[in-house]
């Protein structure tokens, strides 16, 4: 009679020393220690490892070791991507730990150690490394390779290749001590307000919420602005859970604050701690009589979407509002079903509080030829979309009737899995301008402006770039949204296509220019294109061709008076220092003002005639545009929405 088939009942057990809970990126040794089930392990079969990976947070595996407890069977141990510890989510770290010799029977055992120590004649190995995002219930993956077939590439598909382990080990990860303050400035509700808001949160050196208890102190560099003048933090007077039972600690929100001057900040401090903070840049008179500038993500992947995710919406939209201190943001899922559409939708509808914070319903679409968001200007009659080819989907939507805008994102990359069956680089005929007005132009894979890899562009090459897209005609604004897989929108921090967060430019929020913080408010902006991207960092830009904003599409006849000179006026505060501000026409850059400060005031003309301006391309001859690029010292960016002119 044939054996069994392994079954995860059958296969065995394996626990974790020490149990933790670790502080985030330390370093330490752990063992595993897997005790052979009923199955059993041939000869050439072992067990392959995944240290906890969900959310791309990475460990680094340090120096791995194993050994046997039946003497005549031996171990042999293989580590792969096990330095630097950011990859793809489809090839993270891993152990493979192969028996030879004798095949192990039932109640044998096997010690791993990650992170082993060394001795005095090996010298110092290298310890392990915990991802340095702070998380509850980090899982390791665990699976026995009972009969050895799992390297044959033909029979890893195979049911007993490879059998996961049930109740595979968790640990939790906690934020190290605090480092820093971040400080954010919240722009006025509206034009008939003058009253901003600060958000404090205490971070780690990693950008956690660090467990904090004390009293802060503020300054304004307005000695007459109206805030207090200290604030106390309380421990456990969490707003929002990172996971269960761990509230999220050291935030604050002070309302109701004024300042009389043209621009102002606010800093903050604990001179007992050590720690200081200093806010963006409070302008209440910037953006002219009618607007303010409001920042928001636009693209923001949560837990509830699946098994690479961290973080649920209602924890998105929590640190959106009560840690981040955006003013806007979306839970972009892919709405699988009915249900899981239905409960975002009520999600967005409870945190959206005019004049405080705004959810737009959105949700993520997917094919071959590109990924899209879905964003509608309000919840009601939106019902569950099924899945369908971008054409369909644009049919879908005429049909439905409700305004809608559609954004493609991450163009000029593709899966690193498959370009050819999961997502490859953006295929711009896809594109449908009834619904397409706003592209996405930056975000945690770095940014798409540019089809040469170089600065804030660390993925591209594919001819799929936002000026590719310009080069074609197609009238699209530029906004940012990190595509953050752990649930915290506006976080640099989510190491996506293999790219480390702390090595590149990257990020993406948008910054929108509106009358008011109310979810229509918003949205109408974004269809007018009255927006601009930055790399996650609070740069107010102001963009003006005469009367006409950034987005503007200026007909033959309203181009006219431009037709022999035109005078692009271009304010900006950076959140630091300037370094320079560069004017873009037809994807070339024209000028380039060397500013040295953290805020401008600057007019560029161009006295070429319309009519003799060289095309974008023979595609677009009979359009001129115009877009700003600002480049802050520490390589932080921002790109305005383009002003078309038609000739």
């Amino acid at each position: 009679m044939l054996p069994e088939a392994p079954t995860p009942e059958t296969v065995g057990s394996i626990t974790l020393s020490p149990a933790g809970p670790f502080v985030a990126g330390s370093r330490h040794t752990f063992t595993l220690r897997y005790t052979a089930g009923p199955s059993g392990i041939e000869v050439g079969g072992g067990l392959r490892i995944f240290p906890p990976h969900r959310g791309h947070t990475y460990w680094e595996l340090g120096k791995v070791t194993a050994t046997c407890s039946r003497e005549a069977a031996s171990v042999e141990v293989e580590t792969f991507n096990d330095h630097p510890y950011t990859y793809h989510h489809s090839n993270p770290p891993h152990i493979r730990v192969t028996i030879w010799g004798e095949p192990l029977q039932e109640g044998d055992t096997v010690t791993i150690t990650i992170g082993e120590h060394g001795g005095y004649s090996a010298g110092y190995f290298r310890l392990a490394r915990v991802a340095d995002h702070a998380w509850g219930g980090y899982q390791f993956s665990v699976s026995v390779d009972v009969l050895g077939n799992g390297r044959r590439p033909r029979e890893f598909d195979r049911p007993d290749a490879f059998v996961d382990l049930p109740d595979a080990p968790e640990l939790d990860v906690i934020a190290d001590e605090p480092a820093r303050l971040h400080v954010v400035a919240r722009p006025p509700a509206g034009v008939d307000s003058d009253e901003f808001d600060l958000v404090i949160s205490v971070r780690d050196q990693f950008g956690n919420l660090a467990d904090y208890e004390g009293t802060l102190k503020l300054e304004s560099t307005d000695p007459d602005a109206a805030l207090p003048d200290a604030v106390s933090v309380n421990e456990g007077a969490g707003l929002c859970r990172i996971s269960p039972g761990r509230p999220l600690h050291g935030v604050a929100r002070i309302d109701g604050c004024r300042t009389s001057a043209r621009r102002a900040r606010v800093t903050v401090y604990d001179p007992r701690q050590e720690l200081i903070g200093t806010s963006n840049v409070v302008a209440p008179a910037f953006g002219g009589e009618d607007h303010h500038v409001y920042f928001g993500d636009l693209h923001v992947m949560t837990g509830d979407h699946g098994r690479m995710m961290l973080g649920g919406t209602e924890y998105a939209h929590r640190w959106a509002r009560d840690v981040q201190g955006l003013d806007f943001t979306v839970a972009t899922n892919s709405g699988a079903d009915e249900q899981s559409w239905a409960e975002d939708l009520r999600l967005d509808d409870e945190f959206t509080e005019p004049g405080r914070f705004v959810v737009i319903p959105a949700m993520e679409r997917y094919a071959v030829t590109g990924h899209k968001n879905v964003y509608f200007r309000s919840s009601e009659g939106v019902p569950h979309m099924p899945k369908m080819s971008p054409a369909e989907m644009f049919e879908w939507l005429a049909r439905l009737d409700l305004p809608c805008l559609v954004i493609s994102h991450h163009t000029n990359c593709h899966s690193e899995t498959s370009r050819y069956h999961a997502w490859g680089p953006h295929d711009f005929s896809t594109i449908d301008p009834r619904f397409e007005r706003l592209i996405e132009i930056t975000q945690d894979r770095g940014s798409f402006e540019r089809d040469e890899v170089g600065g804030a562009v660390s993925l591209g090459g594919h001819g799929s770039s936002v000026q590719d897209a310009l080069a074609l005609g197609l009238r699209l604004g530029f906004v940012g949204g990190t595509d953050n897989h752990r649930g915290q929108p506006g976080s640099k921090r989510s190491n996506l296509g293999g790219l480390v967060a702390d090595e590149i430019i990257n990020g993406g929020i948008t910054g929108v220019l509106a009358p008011r913080l109310t979810r229509e408010a918003i949205f109408d902006a974004l269809w007018e294109r009255r927006c601009y991207a930055t790399t996650s960092e609070r740069i107010l830009l102001d963009v003006r061709l005469g009367e006409h904003m950034m987005g503007s599409d200026l007909t033959a006849e309203e181009a006219a008076p431009f037709a022999s000179e035109r005078e692009i006026r271009i304010e900006a505060i950076g959140r630091r220092h300037i370094d320079r501000i560069e004017v873009v026409c037809n994807n070339e850059t024209v000028a380039s003002c060397e500013i040295d400060d953290e805020d401008a005031l600057i007019t560029y003309t161009d006295p070429t005639p319309l009519a003799e301006v060289p095309p974008v391309s023979s595609k677009a001859p009979d359009v001129v545009f115009y877009y700003v690029r600002l480049i802050e010292a520490d390589g932080n960016m921002a790109w305005s929405s383009p002003i078309w002119l038609a000739r």
